[in-house]
């Protein structure tokens, strides 16, 4: 491989030409794993002659390389040889004139150090201080980046060794390094003061020298409080950032946006040494809250700040709010660090009355108040407009923001601020002139802060009386610019109604809310409305009954909406409100969806290329067909082809619709009454989702259960063997859970009574068998393991026979000591048996064993008559009459049914309970199937059944007595 060839194919790999491109790539790629080939790539992006294109092709793939192949353990690893050449050749590069390869190459050399420093590439840093030393601009920029980025690998090790590695290395040079950044610093100061042109550079030296520091101080000190040097600098930023600040507001834009980025990295050092270093910031609280509050709560930060130090200043001040480092116990003596109780002590001293209460006023008259840009967006783009921004976006959205510091400030100092905003509300209640946009913003300021606060203001806020005297009066004025304040309160109403709404109010809340969904109303106020509906029914006091009466129209309305918008998201939220509103009211919905069953093939169709609509879709169908029952039976035509493609393991979309998916297939087999076609064509989708693990394996075994009650033959003629196989092989890998979830589908298909069900699933059954032979199984798996036994032994002792034969042969064994081991764990086991069920049914296997004239089962007969007796005492009662009775004979009062916890019985339900009906621990009388079994036992021993008698231990006999006569 040749360096022409490599320099031939990057320059193809920068061409115009399709075909030329890909065929370069197909090269380098497959060059990548050649010895010698980094070493080219690095002789043509350090030959200046080149094409910088060329040259920026070739360190890509370089980086790439370095990120593949630099570690020692990866495939096809760079030698040692080559990795010594192109270290040396990393250092020779400080001159490279093109910043973005260069930014290149900061990154391929930190992803190599990060791996090679200090044991393997000791020269590094020595290089890299004498670079950013040199008197060369560009030998000290390149320095300075190389630097940042190697800092920046190194302090995202975690291994001890490797974290006092960089403990070492930063308290050897954060000495030098503060000394360059406040040189770079004053000198940024002064061409910026004078307006020198190589400002940009010198801010550009002097960012990454910042950066660096921040590494350094946050994760290079252990205790940066104890580095007098640290804690100056640290201070010094305070004043620092003001001076920018100044600097800023009249600066060239061309240079602004660098100046700001400046600025921001200042108060990310503050951040991050308060979330690492909470006690070493302590000293800093009050010239933290002195720069915040001075700056964002007073007229001198007029004219100077920019929104995202505003969200920087705000996150530092709800950090230290909300650190739980800086509260102490109710009983401050209780507190054992001193830096706790400092940080206390600061913090009330400057949080006095006067301090909350303005800024308290200053949030919501200032950062609380909607924006020009927020109203240019309302007009331009409702939809958008109406997007929550969710998650951690009050770190770097302004609203969030904003939002989450008053929410913060006003929990924090309640007691003081309850009273403030409580005067606020009273003063606002009356409706404002339409016309006054300035009083509309401040009432929509107030409001907003009452919701956000809603929690904290419930013993001071009556919204009863709220709700009945004003705001629902505000709700009546339909003047355009009043949409802000309806918007408000129907956004007021959703928080408040979990909060503080008498139960006797929800219609009146209903009343209100409907007609802000009509199609005369504001999208956005339209949109509000729908997102409180839901908080309002997501209550654990919803009744149904007093949504009823508004159900059909409700449901209209979110329907019209739902075909009205357009954004993809907007369609997901309402379509969510949609489907929570039909799990609500359950089949109640049954009258009122069909213009949505009607346009949800339309919307799945539009949807094609968005899966998380496609999602929201799936699950809206799941608790439509809920509702619906076996009358969604005809829907089948478009679910079919739906969770066709939603389990289609070979199309890209399963990847978000299989979940959803699996659980949609789930409910129609639930509520569907006989096997539909669309539903058996579909069964051959099972077996490729039990061979991709465990992900999805609860609710495709129960999906397979639902088909095997449904439909026991079809599925044991056309899946079956292949669903036993993937079972099998998973099995012995499975945790405990996802045993009794096979285990359980096997005990399903066994009381299905399928044709051939024993035989296709002897590979489980076998398993069964061995589990017993050793007995080590927890009581449930062995409860398990016993009951899909005694099914088979009450089905046909010869299976049971076929069985023991097959396992003496995996285990190595002969068939009569299998048996035998079989019978001792069962009697040794059978006291933990909980389930009395499981305890008849263990009991009657048992019963049919004592006639099958079998030296083994007459050799441990004692056991299986103390077992048999338990069994008794647990399943017979006296009836009324004062008759023995067998308690789990159906009709004797007792469930027959385990049922889930629903509001109706689906097809399913019916179906288990059917199967129920016909079980032999339903059907069959235990003491009369004991004494049947015993006469016969007699008759087939004659003169030996007398001795066996005879030989049971006189306490078990009595226990008998009570029951069978011996």
């Amino acid at each position: 491989m040749a360096g022409e060839l490599v320099l031939s194919s990057l320059r193809d790999a920068c061409s115009q030409d399709p075909t030329s491109i890909k065929q370069a790539e197909e090269r380098l790629g497959q060059w990548e794993v050649e010895p010698g080939f980094y070493t080219i790539l690095m002789n043509v992006f350090t030959d200046y002659g080149i094409e910088a294109t060329i040259r920026w092709q070739a360190v890509v793939y370089f980086k790439n390389g370095v990120d593949k192949y630099w570690r020692k353990n990866s495939v096809n690893n760079l030698s040692d040889e080559e990795k010594v050449g192109i270290r040396a050749g990393f250092l020779r590069t400080f001159s490279e004139p093109e910043n973005k390869i260069a930014v290149q190459l900061a990154v391929s050399i930190s992803k190599a150090a990060r791996m090679d420093v200090p044991l393997n590439w000791p020269d590094l840093l020595p290089a890299l201080s004498e670079a950013v030393q040199s008197q060369d601009t560009v030998i000290q920029h390149r320095g300075l980046l190389y630097l940042h980025h190697t800092i920046k690998a190194l302090a995202s090790k975690r291994l001890a060794v490797d974290r006092r590695a960089f403990l070492d290395l930063s308290n050897n040079i954060i000495g030098y390094i503060l000394n360059l950044w406040h040189g770079l610093h004053q000198t940024l100061l002064v061409n910026l003061q004078s307006g020198q042109k190589d400002a940009n550079l010198t801010l550009e030296k002097a960012t990454l020298t910042l950066k660096i520091l921040k590494k350094l101080v946050v994760f290079g000190l252990k205790r940066p409080h104890e580095h007098s040097e640290a804690m100056l600098f640290v201070e010094k930023l305070f004043v620092e950032a003001k001076n920018l600040l100044q600097i800023r507001k009249n600066a060239s834009p061309a240079i602004r946006e660098l100046l700001e980025k400046y600025i921001v990295l200042h108060q990310k050092i503050w951040s991050d040494l308060l979330e690492n270093h909470p006690y070493s910031f302590v000293e800093h609280i009050r010239s933290a809250l002195t720069f915040i509050c001075s700056l964002c709560f007073t007229d001198e930060g007029t004219g100077l700040l920019f929104q995202r130090f505003i969200i920087f200043c705000f996150n530092l001040l709800k950090g230290v709010l909300v650190c739980m480092e800086y509260k102490p116990p109710k009983n401050i003596q209780d507190t054992k660090e001193e830096a706790t109780i400092r940080a206390y002590q600061i913090k009330s001293q400057f949080f006095q009355f006067n301090t909350v209460t303005e800024i308290c006023r200053r949030l919501i008259s200032d950062y609380l108040l909607m924006t020009k840009d927020d109203l240019e967006l309302w007009g331009d783009d409702p939809e958008g407009f109406s997007l929550e921004d969710t998650g951690d976006s009050w770190r770097y959205c302004w609203r969030p923001c904003c939002e989450a510091v008053f929410v913060t400030v006003f929990h924090e100092y309640r007691e003081s601020l309850a009273p403030l905003l409580v005067d606020l509300v009273r003063s606002s209640a009356a409706p404002v002139d339409p016309n006054n946009i300035t009083a509309i913003l401040q009432k929509d300021a107030i409001y907003a802060a009452v919701g956000h606060a809603a929690f904290d203001l419930y013993d001071d806020i009556d919204f009863d009386a709220w709700l009945t005297s004003s705001l629902g009066h505000e709700l009546d004025v339909k003047d355009s610019n009043y949409r802000i304040v309806r918007r408000r309160v129907v956004w007021l109403l959703g928080q408040w109604s979990g909060v503080k709404l008498s139960p006797g109010l929800r219609p009146r809340l209903y009343q209100l809310l409907l007609p802000l969904l009509t199609e005369d109303e504001d999208l956005v106020v339209r949109l509000a409305a729908a997102k409180s509906l839901k908080v309002v029914i997501d209550d654990f006091e919803f009744c149904i009954e007093e949504l009823e009466p508004f159900l059909s129209q409700v449901f209209s309305l979110l329907f019209n909406l739902l075909k009205e918008v357009n954004e993809c998201d907007t369609k997901l939220n309402v379509l969510n409100v949609l489907s929570y509103l039909i799990e609500r009211v359950g089949v109640a919905i049954r009258p009122v969806c069909s213009s949505l069953l009607h346009y949800l093939p339309l919307l799945w169709e539009e949807s094609s290329k968005h899966e998380m609509l496609r999602c929201a879709i799936l699950t809206a169908l799941v608790f439509i067909v809920q509702g619906l029952g076996t009358v969604s039976e005809g829907l089948l035509p478009f679910l079919g082809p739906v969770l066709d493609l939603a389990t289609d393991l070979t199309q890209e979309s399963h990847v978000y619709l299989l979940e959803d998916g699996l659980e949609l297939w789930l409910t129609v087999l639930h509520n569907t009454a006989k096997p539909f076609d669309t539903l058996l064509n579909l069964l051959h989708r099972i077996p490729p989702l039990l061979d991709t693990g465990t992900e999805n394996l609860r609710n495709t075994v129960y999906i397979i259960q639902a088909y095997v009650l449904l439909c026991p033959s079809e599925v044991m003629a056309t899946i079956g063997p292949s669903v036993v196989k993937e079972c099998a092989i998973m099995y012995p890998d499975l945790v405990d859970d996802g045993r009794l979830m096979v285990l359980r589908l096997v005990e399903t298909w066994i009381r299905s009574a399928a044709q051939n069900s024993p035989q296709v699933l002897e590979p489980l059954l076998v398993t069964v068998m061995e589990a017993v032979h050793t007995g080590q199984d927890y009581p449930v798996l062995m409860s398990l393991h016993l009951s899909i036994l005694s099914r088979l032994i009450l089905s046909s002792h010869s299976l049971f026979s076929q069985l023991c034969l097959a396992t003496a042969t995996s285990v190595n064994s002969n068939h009569n000591d299998v048996a035998g081991k079989v019978l001792d764990v069962w009697c040794d086991k059978m006291a933990c048996v909980t389930a009395p069920e499981r305890r008849k049914l263990l009991a009657l296997a048992l019963a049919s064993l004592l006639t099958t004239e079998s030296p083994v089962v007459l050799s441990r007969v004692y056991m299986v008559f103390l077992n048999i007796a338990e069994a008794l005492n647990d399943v017979t009662r006296p009836d009324e009459s004062g008759n023995i009775v067998d308690s789990l004979m159906a009709g004797q009062g007792d469930a027959v049914l385990d049922t889930d916890d629903i509001d109706y019985e689906t097809e399913h339900d019916s179906r288990k309970r059917h199967i129920a009906m016909q079980d032999p621990v339903h059907t069959v009388v235990l003491k009369d199937y004991v004494q049947s079994q015993v006469s016969l036992m007699s008759q087939q021993l004659g003169e030996n059944y007398k001795e066996i008698i005879m030989n049971v231990d006189v306490e078990t006999r009595d226990n008998l007595l009570e029951y069978v006569t011996l």
